[in-house]
């Protein structure tokens, strides 16, 4: 007799497509666990609201200009559940953050360096194309 399939663990995450214009930030995964060193957008545990999203930047040192939001997402993986809330954030400049904020890990690169040099997974999908988008006046302020 086959024992029945776990249910698969729901984890709400808030994706953060941070840009300033010419860069975006991305970070490195930790070396274990899902999806074990690769790269990622900036998130946050949880669904988080504009304002949350925008006291954590506030405490990364980033000054920013727009918080808009995205699409919601999700991904299934064999064992997981990715519910994902997105925003695009306009800052006035990527800087790296002070020793022990989250900001000092991340990398910021042109977002066209994505599609070679640093994969996103396809668990990012619907956000990496928000990141590799051409971004007008209209998204920038």
């Amino acid at each position: 007799v086959k024992a029945a399939k776990a249910p698969r663990v729901i984890e709400e995450r808030t994706i953060l497509v941070i840009r300033d214009g010419e860069r975006a930030a991305i970070r490195k995964r930790p070396a274990r666990g899902l999806l074990a060193g690769l790269y990622e957008l900036p998130s946050l545990d949880g669904y988080q609201d504009a304002a949350q999203v925008q006291q954590y930047l506030d405490s990364q040192g980033m000054k920013v200009l727009r918080v808009q939001p995205l699409e919601d997402a999700k991904h299934i993986f064999s064992h997981r559940e990715w519910h994902m809330k997105g925003y695009l954030i306009r800052v006035d400049e990527l800087e790296r953050g002070a020793p022990g904020a989250d900001a000092a890990e991340w990398i910021y690169i042109d977002p066209e360096e994505t599609r070679e040099r640093y994969p996103i997974p396809s668990a990012f999908e619907r956000y990496t194309k928000t990141l590799q988008m051409k971004l007008g006046r209209e998204n920038l302020e």
